[in-house]
């Protein structure tokens, strides 16, 4: 999947992550969807076992050096491949569906400051 420019350029581990405007969220054995808001309509999206895990773990907000800590402990090393590459891979992929929004404050920061 080729991610905008300016979306690569900006994911940095210092970057805020939180979650997007999902409607809803429905959860089964055998995977996950999510009801986002869109501009112009909503939209279902279907999350891989990987993505659901980065949107539970985002929680309120969390950077993504934050994130991939937070993912390690829960899932454990990755089997192949690096976890940082494996989880911004993820975070571009679920950023790309609005399932997630990169660089603004975690909801209910109202102190007005941005972190990029």
């Amino acid at each position: 999947m080729s991610h905008p420019v300016e979306v690569v350029a900006t994911v940095t581990s210092s970057t805020m992550l939180r979650s997007g405007d999902l409607l809803d969220t429905y959860s089964t054995a055998v995977g996950t969807v999510v009801l986002v808001a869109g501009p112009t309509g909503h939209r279902v999206v279907r999350l891989s076992p990987l993505g659901d895990a980065v949107r539970a773990a985002i929680g309120p907000g969390r950077t993504l050096a934050e994130l991939e800590v937070e993912l390690v402990s829960r899932l454990g090393d990755p089997p192949a491949g690096g976890v940082s590459e494996l989880v911004r891979s993820a975070v571009l992929a679920l950023v790309d569906e609005r399932v997630i929004v990169a660089g603004q404050g975690p909801k209910g920061d109202i102190s007005g400051v941005i972190r990029p």
